[in-house]
């Protein structure tokens, strides 16, 4: 066989070759990017997204459950928690005494630990009287004021403390007890603090 012959026998098969690549390519599909099944771990449910960007953008807009709950004010529940483990008659008013020592700039502790130290949290008071932190109880006196419900023993009580304590720069447990009750050997102070430890454990 000639050069020539050859050549072309050559150019021939290379041909043939290109043809049944092409062929070849065009059969087979190759796998291309999907839409994957991701689960979503807030509300174990599945979507479909194409790449982990998607996955991102799709997950933001659902709440951080677990973050919501951690930076919320937890302080009503955590009051409420420390009546109820003391079978306190006050149990449910977590919220109230919240609002208002946030209302009279007093700390959220002070007066469910006041009336830990005064009264075992209203389990020790004048029948119907309300008044857990035995405010207005004078030397000598047997009982202090009467109060309607726990709401309005809440709220006078709390002015109270704001104006007659904390205004006058009495705002450690210490200092208020050297007024509130100026004859304790300060076990009055040691018990208030107690409480208000317990509270945040």
């Amino acid at each position: 066989m000639s050069r020539a012959g050859t050549a072309a026998l050559i150019f021939t098969a290379l041909c043939l070759l290109a043809i049944f690549v092409a062929t070849l390519a065009a059969l087979v599909t190759f796998p291309t990017q999907e839409k994957l099944p991701t689960v979503n771990p807030l509300l174990n449910s599945s979507y479909l997204v194409a790449s982990p960007i998607d996955t991102y953008k799709s997950s933001a807009t659902f709440p951080k459950l677990e973050t919501d709950v951690k930076t919320s004010d937890s302080r009503p529940v955590i009051v409420d928690n420390f009546l109820t483990k003391h079978h306190s008659p006050m149990a449910g008013m977590g919220k109230t005494l919240v609002f208002v020592a946030d209302k009279y700039g007093i700390d959220w502790k002070l007066l469910p630990a006041i009336a830990f130290q005064e009264s075992n949290l209203g389990k020790k008071i004048p029948k119907g009287s309300y008044n857990a932190w035995g405010w207005a109880i004078f030397t000598g006196a047997n009982s202090g004021a009467n109060f309607a419900s726990w709401e309005s023993a809440i709220e006078t009580v709390a002015a109270g403390i704001k104006e007659k304590y904390l205004s006058q720069g009495l705002t450690t447990p210490e200092a208020i007890m050297s007024r509130y009750t100026p004859d304790s050997d300060g076990s009055w102070a040691f018990a208030v603090r107690v409480a208000m430890d317990e509270m945040v454990q």
